[in-house]
């Protein structure tokens, strides 16, 4: 029988409403192929369910470990990675920016830095997790020589399936790379709209590793929505990982389960997106339902971006000394090849000249050629230029300007040095505007100073830089006159200002430093028994340390600090360090009452501890002895609070204590300048030193640090991309982080 008109219209426009009401996305649904490879697998080599039964042994046995210790922290690793691109067509042999971008999803997604981890809903924040993971595209091949880690081969075969044709030369694809050392990832394309698969631990090392299609690998090129944004990847990579289906690979039996605590129990694969206040119950797992959003669920990638602490657990365990990947926590693929091409030395500029300059620097053995690399001191970019001699001339340069410049050796197309340290050169002016002279400075307090200089002639303004002796940054400024009132100095520090005069639109040149010394800042006496300022509460309930100078200045004056525990049960911990003056510390409750005093007698410091203190408002009592009454003799208070119960130290640890530091560094990965920031309890020498992997010194500055957060800028634009590590001493402590540089 034929339909009529009417009835065919009728029938679209059914059909019409039904795929206005499914989720977005749902026309093009997520494949997996990866339990089809493992079943597959299994039948081929038997001995792949034995091994992968030992590894989840060794994995639970892993987890009830951290169970039993509570510590759930790992070192962070970071595997090498081949990409073996596959292609029959141009359009398959996708670029090296492609390949970039699905580094740099796997990146923020295993360390919880992707941009959507703030969707997660509230209910599952608490166990969303960074699983410490980081991915690299590899420097060094198995042979050791210098890689981009893409490996490009043409094929004639038009496409590929599960049954890993893709992975072997002979069959049209290419041979991994050891399984040992690295991570093989292979795009190509893949038929019967399967994304992509992967191997889990425990299969043949020739095999191992994971398959995407080329159409929904990384974010640009030819990433084809709704899965462009990387998290096929990411996906695939969690099975390699040894994590499974979140909802166990039973269909809708809901007797399946992924092996891991945290995550609910799901009927099935969810398809398509959706808002993150979308509750999906199955297999009874009201109020919270389905954590679709998560990296192992059936998801569009705009609407996966999370993993749980017990999926970290899973792959963290594979990295153990008995876990099955441990090895590559040794593998040498992520580091560079060392050069043997020696860094010049000896940089000089000569013939300066307001529009050109004549650089040179020492010869290197072997050296064929050089790289110059040159710009304005304000400048954020470099200028590059070559040589095959150990000098050059620059010309079209600005007047009276400083450059900064920085020289490369390169001895073979595989060698190639580090560039040097930047040095600087000054431009002269194109015409005659005199130098400053008579430089004073003058009501010098300790945040201010008033400068001034011998006015010059035909000068119509003045800049002037100031910047505390013997460190690098200078702050600019600019007058009318010849004075200038500079202010936000820090007290009791040696400064040095230059003065440069400009005429009309010609600079002259900058003067010789001239110094000064801030004075000592201006002390404050407490005498009311309860002062307003000295307020610890919002430091104290958020359990770090806080330190305030304060001082004592007529003879039988006391200072009262108070904070409020809104907590039970929670433990203080006042100290004093009065070096080398002599206080009483008491601790005092709302009502009055004395609760404890100072339990040592060392005048170095003095220490209260009163555990399981109850909420309330709490009073500390500082009175100096003998000669503490001075307004010269400060000392410094600290309260701070903890869950776990303090014990009484001497003077030496806890002096040890507040010699204690932080450092963190930032951004990493960084491009052209490392921020490192550190925490310190009291002025010190720190020493800065930045390793390559192979632990050859390559960067070290001396810093005065200072009570409290202390930041330096580091330039970082002259290494090569990388991992380094940075080593930061303060004497007594020192402390090691991890860095990555990428260009």
């Amino acid at each position: 029988q034929f339909f009529s008109m009417q009835n065919l219209k009728k029938l679209i426009f059914i059909a019409l409403a039904l795929l206005a009401f499914m989720p977005a996305g749902v026309q093009a649904q997520r494949q997996c192929g990866t339990m089809e490879h493992l079943d597959a697998l299994i039948k081929k080599n038997p001995n792949v369910r034995a091994n992968m039964d030992k590894i989840e042994a060794q994995t639970s046995a892993f987890i009830a470990g951290q169970l039993q210790s509570g510590n759930k922290t790992a070192q962070v690793i970071t595997i090498p990675v081949v990409v073996h691109v596959v292609y029959n067509n141009a359009t398959e042999n996708i670029s090296d920016q492609q390949v970039q971008s699905q580094i740099d999803v796997l990146n923020a997604d295993f360390r919880k830095l992707n941009s959507d981890a703030s969707s997660v809903p509230s209910v599952w924040s608490g166990i969303a997790a960074d699983l410490e993971i980081e991915f690299c595209l590899a420097q060094r091949d198995p042979n050791g020589n210098s890689t981009t880690g893409i490996n490009r081969v043409s094929t004639s075969s038009t496409s590929f399936s599960t049954n890993d044709n893709v992975k072997y030369t002979s069959t049209g694809g290419a041979d991994a790379w050891s399984s040992s050392s690295y991570l093989n990832l292979w795009v190509c394309d893949l038929s019967g709209g399967l994304l992509g698969y992967a191997q889990f631990p425990g299969g043949p090392s020739a095999t191992d590793g994971v398959v995407i299609d080329y159409a929904y690998f990384g974010t640009i090129g030819t990433a084809t929505a709704p899965f462009d944004l990387g998290r096929t990847g990411t996906h695939e990579v969690g099975h390699w990982l040894n994590l499974y289906h979140i909802w166990g690979d039973d269909g809708t039996g809901c007797s399946g389960s992924d092996n891991c605590s945290d995550t609910p129990n799901q009927a099935d694969e969810t398809y398509g997106c959706y808002t993150p206040s979308t509750i999906r119950i199955s297999c009874s797992n009201s109020p919270n339902g389905d954590m679709w959003m998560n990296y192992m669920d059936y998801t569009d990638d705009a609407c996966m971006y999370m993993f749980t602490s017990g999926q970290k657990s899973r792959a963290t365990s594979l990295f153990t000394s008995t876990g099955s990947r441990y090895s590559l926590v040794s593998s040498q693929g992520c580091s560079p090849v060392t050069t043997t091409c020696s860094t010049p030395t000896g940089l000089n500029a000569t013939s300066v000249t307001s529009s050109g300059v004549t650089l040179g620097w020492t010869a290197v053995s072997g050296a064929s050629s050089y790289n110059i690399q040159y710009k304005l001191n304000s400048a954020t970019t470099w200028t590059t230029t070559t040589s095959t001699t150990n000098s050059k001339s620059l010309t079209g340069l600005t007047a009276a300007s400083q450059y900064n410049y920085k020289v490369q050796a390169v001895c073979s197309s595989s060698s190639s040095s580090a560039y040097s340290t930047a040095a600087a050169f000054t431009t002269s002016s194109s015409t005659s505007c005199g130098t400053a002279s008579g430089l004073a400075a003058s009501s010098i307090t300790s945040t201010t100073a008033t400068l001034s200089w011998n006015a010059v002639s035909g000068a119509t303004s003045y800049t002037i830089r100031v910047r505390p002796v013997s460190t690098t940054t200078w702050t600019s400024s600019t007058s009318t006159t010849n004075s200038k009132s500079v202010t936000g100095l820090t007290a009791s520090t040696n400064y040095e200002f230059q003065v440069r005069a400009t005429c009309t639109s010609t600079n002259g040149a900058y003067t010789s430093s001239s110094t000064f010394t801030t004075s000592s800042s201006s002390t404050t006496c407490n005498t009311d028994a309860f002062e307003s300022n000295n307020s610890f509460s919002a430091a104290y309930n958020a359990g770090v340390s806080s330190n305030r100078t304060a001082y004592i200045c007529p003879a039988g004056d006391e200072d009262w600090f108070y904070f409020s525990n809104t907590t039970s049960a929670k433990n203080i911990r006042i100290t004093i360090y009065s070096l080398p003056y002599d206080y009483d510390l008491q601790l005092y409750n709302s009502s009055n009452t004395l609760l404890s005093t100072s339990q040592n007698a060392n005048t170095l410091d003095e220490v209260i501890i009163y555990n399981n203190a109850p909420v309330g408002t709490y009073y500390a009592r500082v009175y100096g002895y003998n000669n503490a009454y001075h307004a010269t003799n400060s000392y410094i208070f600290r309260a701070r609070r903890s869950a776990t119960a303090y014990t009484s130290k001497s003077g030496a640890d806890e002096n040890q204590l507040a010699e204690s530091f932080e450092v963190s560094v930032y951004p990493n990965p960084a491009r052209e300048q490392l921020n490192l920031q550190y925490e310190l309890d009291g002025d010190a020498d720190v020493k800065i030193e930045i390793l390559d992997l192979m632990g050859k010194i390559i960067y070290s500055q001396q810093d005065a640090g200072i009570l409290g957060s202390n930041r330096i800028g580091i330039d970082v634009s002259s290494f090569v991309s990388g991992f380094y590590f940075i080593k930061v001493s303060n004497g007594s402590n020192t402390l090691v982080r991890k860095f990555q540089v990428s260009k």
